[in-house]
């Protein structure tokens, strides 16, 4: 089982509005963990999708809200998604909201 995170800028938190975040990926018939935090006095905000199959879980993601022309750019420029595999070197940063960032691919 490995784990794709979407997780949100501190920064941003506040302001994120996470039942329409919710809205769409609930009509995707997906539902994720949501792990929400503070620490060292930063907010932590991450969706935590468990899943056998994260390159199918990333492509849907990418088709129905990431490349959303109205909430898709605005999720793209808040948030950072990451696969978490069984072994640290199985771990993939997918998409961050500082396009200077490398990201890999599946």
């Amino acid at each position: 089982m490995k784990c794709l995170t979407i997780q949100i800028d501190s920064s941003a938190v506040d302001s994120f509005d996470r039942q329409q975040f919710l809205q769409q990926v609930n009509a995707m018939g997906r539902s994720p963990e949501i792990d929400a935090f503070e620490e060292k006095g930063r907010k932590y905000l991450n969706f935590n999708f468990f899943t056998e199959f994260p390159k199918v879980l990333w492509a849907e993601l990418q088709t129905k809200i990431y490349k959303d022309d109205d909430y898709g750019k605005y999720l793209d420029s808040v948030s950072i998604v990451a696969c978490e595999g069984e072994r640290a070197e199985d771990d993939l940063l997918l998409q961050h909201f500082d396009k200077s960032i490398k990201c890999d691919s599946f």
